[in-house]
């Protein structure tokens, strides 16, 4: 059992599948809850392993493989097992501390047994986890890169050769950063959708080489940090990245939930702006515009 505090709290107010419960209920979900502390490589669970558990990740950060060989990565608020949980089930991947981390693990029989948490809490999460997992089986997330790539771009597919290198000048261009920050920042605020870095807008695959990036794990590391520099730390929790082997050339495939709460960019002039899809374009939105779109939309 956790005893609540504001931090604790705060963290499960930030988890989408909490989102409508109140404070004495997220405080009854602490009751059937533990903190486990996790060494560097250490496993959580494994392929086919009976689930038992709901994990948030309080801190660190951890990495899911899949058995069609694709990853994802959590970080400070995500969610994960709730797909074991709700099919009450098996594990359908493996998941690994990346550094020294701790999890928030919720007892994933209490959901389904009413002595162990008020049955009106359990529906509510319950309800919110189906939602979660009905959405990976219809999201743009669930369809491999090469069918992406061969449909095209559109609202929920954007295609950008490179993330930083300009070929016709051939240096390292901040335009280049800016259109990639854009890109996602309209997602986010729009339906959500998946980026390709390293894909011509015809579809050829061009690879993420001419970045020059000292290995994938640098390339990403420098996407996280313009993220978080020009659009918050808070949304990194809807965004993920991958790296895939595409007709022999490594491509970044970047999957962007649609986000609870607006997002704004911070350009270089310290002005903010704001970013939305418009068919198969981002649009950068006029002011005058905003506040309608954002009570619409948020």
């Amino acid at each position: 059992m956790i005893q609540p505090d504001s931090e604790t709290l705060e963290l499960l107010r930030k988890v989408p599948a909490f989102s409508s419960l109140d404070d004495p209920e997220l405080q009854d979900l602490l009751k059937i809850s533990a903190r486990k502390r996790f060494n560097k490589n250490q496993p959580v669970f494994s392929i086919d392993q009976e689930a038992r558990q709901l994990y948030i990740v309080e801190i660190g950060s951890f990495i899911l493989n899949l058995r069609d060989r694709k990853f994802k990565s959590f970080k400070p608020g995500d969610l994960f097992g709730e797909v074991g949980i709700i099919n009450e089930h098996v594990r359908t991947g493996t998941i690994r501390a990346l550094e020294d981390s701790v999890l928030i693990a919720i007892d994933g029989r209490a959901l389904f047994d009413g002595h162990l948490l008020n049955p009106l809490t359990a529906l509510k999460i319950t309800r919110e986890l189906a939602r979660m997992v009905t959405g990976y089986l219809r999201s743009q997330e669930q369809v491999s890169t090469g069918e992406l790539i061969e449909k095209g771009e559109n609202e929920q597919v954007e295609f950008k050769s490179s993330m930083r290198w300009n070929a016709k000048s051939g240096n390292n261009d901040h335009l280049i950063e800016q259109a990639i920050i854009r890109t996602i920042a309209a997602f986010l605020n729009t339906k959500g959708g998946t980026l390709l870095i390293g894909v011509r807008d015809d579809g050829k695959v061009l690879g993420i080489g001419k970045d020059r990036f000292e290995n994938s794990d640098k390339m990403m590391l420098h996407l996280t940090r313009l993220i978080k520099q020009r659009i918050g730390t808070l949304h990194m929790r809807f965004i993920r990245f991958e790296i895939e082997e595409i007709d022999r050339e490594q491509v970044l495939r970047v999957d962007v939930d649609p986000a609870t709460i607006p997002a704004y960019i911070t350009e270089a002039n310290n002005h903010e702006s704001f970013c939305v899809r418009t068919g198969p374009s981002t649009t950068q939105m006029r002011v005058s515009k905003i506040h309608d779109y954002i009570q619409m939309r948020f």
